[in-house]
């Protein structure tokens, strides 16, 4: 991605500063992680988009310094209210298409995937703002079953809105975050470049993933809880070793998630939970 924002200049943006090397917005931006690696490399965010008002108060947290609000369902955005910019990230709604939301959606009998019109149209609204804004650049991220999901008619329907009607030169990568973080985590990442833009030779295949056998561990971020790092309320309690107890799971989640996962058991499906020590793992 840093390659190909080599090879344009920034738009000119009223309000911004100058020493940004780049403008982005973040849709469907959560508390704001996947901003976090183009702000690392200079970029400016311009424009943030999140509906659910506990994850835009933990951006709020996260990013304080902003001097922009944050809008809410992108359905009810204007299109005349997103600034110009040169980058758009999206990690727009998965829920439609992930395995475990269509299985609950098969289960209680409702939509899924483009059928679903309180999650699923969302993706339409996305091409919109990319039609009317036309970023040099952008960066779409979803579950991994977005692929596969209508046996992959899903996919090549977003492929070909991106590439065939809105004219973007598109590819994608599966990619698994564990080499990063303590967790196997894989999401499809759909990258695309505008006709007008310079092509940087820009490839996926040359993203260099580290060796994953190195990835963190749970330990590595893990709270010792022996009192070597300082107080950091509201997380930890009067004890600054303590967790606070609000973070803890109480006996009746834990016994929820017992019955849960027997349930599924006994109906031959995968739903369950696992169990994560700093020395050993299990899987219920």
């Amino acid at each position: 991605m840093l390659d190909l924002l080599r090879t344009f200049k920034p738009r000119a943006k009223a309000g911004t500063s100058n020493q940004a090397a780049f403008t982005f917005i973040d849709l469907f931006a959560g508390i704001g992680g996947l901003r976090l690696g183009f702000e690392t490399i200079g970029g400016k965010c311009v424009f943030t988009c999140e509906w659910d008002r506990y994850s835009q108060a933990t951006y709020r947290a996260n990013f304080p310094d902003d001097d922009h609000e944050i809008a809410g369902d992108i359905r009810d955005v204007d299109l005349s209210d997103i600034l110009a910019h040169d980058v758009l990230l999206a990690g727009f709604s998965c829920q439609p298409f992930s395995i475990a939301g269509v299985s609950k959606k098969n289960a209680l009998h409702r939509p899924h995937g483009f059928a679903c019109e309180a999650q699923g149209t969302l993706f339409f609204h996305l091409a919109k703002i990319i039609e009317h804004c036309k970023p040099r650049t952008f960066l779409l991220e979803n579950v991994k079953n977005l692929v596969n999901h209508d046996q992959g008619h899903t996919f090549r329907t977003i492929h070909d809105i991106l590439h065939k009607q809105l004219g973007y030169r598109v590819q994608s990568r599966i990619v698994d975050a564990k080499p990063w973080v303590p967790q196997h985590r894989e999401r499809i990442f759909t990258a695309g470049f505008h006709p007008d833009a310079e092509d940087s030779g820009f490839t996926f295949d040359n993203m260099e993933i580290p060796n994953a056998l190195a990835r963190p561990k749970l330990k590595d971020i893990h709270h010792p809880e022996s009192g070597e790092e300082e107080s950091d309320h509201p997380f930890t309690g009067k004890r600054r070793s303590k967790v606070a107890d609000k973070y803890m799971l109480r006996d009746h989640l834990w016994r929820y998630l017992r019955d849960y996962a027997k349930k599924h058991r006994a109906k031959g499906n995968g739903f369950g939970f696992g169990l994560f020590g700093i020395v050993s793992r299990g899987v219920v």
